[in-house]
Formats: structure tokens, sequence, C-alpha cells
């Protein structure tokens, strides 16, 4: 069954019977690429982790109207902890690489960063167009859950906005004097019960600057080692967060 993309109102969940239009991208790739839909049942998701089926009915201009036949939501994205990723933004296709990813891996969560030595260029059409790649990579990946994409924010921010919750960040040796085997924080973290919330802090290829360690030092965030090599910033980026993934897993699992 092929998964389309329904924004829904948060407000207004659709219940079975209900008619709905699909936007006039998803309605081209029902009515044009798939030629009216082969199947006689849609997969929608709304990426606020809610799972519909539905039903082709009609043309409405260049919208597609279809009926829904079921709803259910998925647990399964709501379980804690739910991850977020803090990343430096950089420059092309590198960084949109790097958000289609964090989707495919199970973020709840993303949050470009602004690093003292990173670029960024946080345009609106830029945002927009982030966000049209996330839902590519929903659908694509089988999800429900679209992450959440804030506004740019500092390393600062960060740290105030995720206080009370566990907070990794990519170090090397000439960051700190002994970073902690990813590894390591894995196996020791799941000790205890899992947390609401995981983030992990991505600086940009160009490193933190002394003022942004000196504020991750001072607050609860932990240094850990993404391995013995030089990463670039969206490898990095998706290294730790396969990492923190695989410590909710345990968490879930054991």
């Amino acid at each position: 069954m092929r998964q389309f993309y329904l924004e829904t109102d948060p407000d207004h969940l659709p219940c079975p019977g209900d008619m709905v239009l699909l936007d006039p991208d998803e309605s081209h790739h029902l009515f044009t690429v798939l030629r009216g839909g082969r199947d006689p049942q849609l997969e929608l998701v709304d990426g606020r982790g809610n799972r519909m089926t539905g039903r082709a009915a009609e043309r409405d201009g260049k919208r597609a109207r279809l009926e829904i036949l079921t709803v259910e939501t998925d647990g399964e994205e709501f379980r804690e902890p739910r991850l977020v990723i803090a990343c430096a933004v950089v420059k092309g296709r590198r960084f949109e690489w790097g958000l289609e990813k964090a989707v495919e891996l199970g973020a709840h969560e993303f949050l470009p960063l602004e690093t003292d030595h990173g670029v960024i260029d946080p345009r609106q059409g830029k945002q927009e167009r982030w966000r049209s790649l996330m839902i590519a990579a929903l659908k694509q990946s089988g999800r429900s859950w679209l992450p959440i994409l804030t506004e740019p924010m500092s390393v600062r921010e960060v740290l105030a906005r995720r206080a009370s919750d566990p907070v990794l960040f990519g170090a090397t040796q000439e960051d700190v004097s002994d970073p902690v085997a990813i590894r390591t924080a894995l196996l020791s973290d799941t000790t205890g019960n899992p947390p609401s919330t995981m983030t992990m802090l991505i600086g940009p290829e160009g490193g933190w600057s002394p003022a942004e360690l000196s504020l991750l030092s001072g607050s609860r965030a932990r240094p850990v080692s993404l391995g013995p090599h030089v990463l670039r910033t969206e490898t990095a980026a998706i290294t730790g967060l396969a990492f923190i993934q695989a410590l909710r897993e345990q968490w879930l699992t054991g």
C-alpha cells in the first residue's frame, strides 16, 4: 500500500467516513504518477503520529478528494525517550541529505544549530524546502511522525531548552581531554528509567568555539566521541543519531 501525506487540523483529526482533500502535490502524485491510483486503498499519515486509510473518491479541481476508512494512532512514535538532533547548518545539499537521514533514523525533532564557526542562511524559503524534503523522507521511510523542524538556534538556546534532559555533544580530544566513547555511554545510560527526551548536538566542521565549549562543559551535557576519524557535520549527525536510536531501542526492548 502506497503512503501519502495528509495535512490535518491539530484540533480535528478526521474520522472514518469523513471526506478530506489531499494537497496539490500529493494529488498530482496520485492522479498523474500513479495514473489515478491503482491501489483500492491508500495509506495516509499526517506527520503527527496518526495513520489512516482512505479511498480516492473524486477530483476537486487539482486536488483529490478521499474518503477516510480507518484512523489509528502510531503508539511507537510516542514512546520515550524521544530523539532530538541539533546539527550545525552547512552549505549546500549535504545538510539536506542529513535532514532526510534524520527522518529515516527516527528523529522526533530537528534543531538547525547556529554556531560560531558555522555558516547559516536560514531564509524562509530554505525552511520550506527543508520541510518538503522531510515529508518526502517521511513517506519513503514509512514513518508516521514528521520531525518538528525548529527555527535555527544557538548552543545556549538548545541547552536552556533541554535543561532537564540528557544531552550529548560530539567532541574530539582537542575539545575535551577525555570524551566518552558513545558506545560506553549507551551501555551505562540504559541502567535506569528512560528519560522523556535525548538530545545530541553536532557542531560544524570548524569545530566548537571556546565559548561554546565553555557553555557545554558548564552544563549537564556529556562529551562523546563518534569514532577515531574526522567526520563531516552531516555524517557526524547521522552517526550520533544512529547511536542514540540504538540506546532508545535498548530501553524499549530491555
